[in-house]
């Protein structure tokens, strides 16, 4: 079963479907090869793609439940110093998003990092509608610091 993708023109949120791509109004052969095209080049498609963006701040704690109703933003986390999140633990916080599917790709990166010690990596994981979860791990050897920002897409 072929899936839409949602893409932003104007100020509207267009699906486009395998056969606006077939007819030549975005690049590539199927969704899925545009896609993975994005992934694997997102300069080669950056102007068929732009998605509303937005931005949030976690407060109180970094397992605080954020909002973001947009298709794509930044989560700026609660420090992880304050936080306390140690070598090799984890922490998780929902994000509550009204773009997010059963079946939605949570695309996510961690944009900037103010810290210089520890090493935090993020997961995405538990996507059900309205929202998903994501998990900051510290891979490192002593107690993380400073702040991340995540970046994230919903496809």
């Amino acid at each position: 079963m072929a899936k839409d993708i949602i893409l932003k023109t104007g100020t509207y949120l267009q699906t486009v479907t395998n056969k606006d791509i077939a007819s030549g109004k975005i690049p590539g052969a199927s969704l899925e090869k545009f896609v993975v095209n994005l992934l694997k080049n997102p300069t080669c498609c950056a102007k068929f793609v732009t998605l509303t963006k937005g931005t949030v701040t976690q407060g109180t704690s970094l397992t605080t439940a954020v909002t973001l109703n947009q298709p794509a933003g930044e989560i700026t986390t609660f420090s992880l110093a304050t936080a306390v999140l140690l070598a090799d633990t984890s922490a998780t916080f929902t994000v509550n998003n009204s773009f997010v599917k059963l079946d939605s790709l949570i695309l996510a990166t961690i944009n900037d990092w103010t810290g210089t010690l520890g090493f935090p990596v993020i997961l995405i994981d538990d996507v059900v509608a309205g929202s998903f979860k994501v998990t900051v791990r510290n891979v490192g050897t002593v107690t993380a610091d400073g702040t991340i920002n995540i970046g994230f897409a919903v496809m």
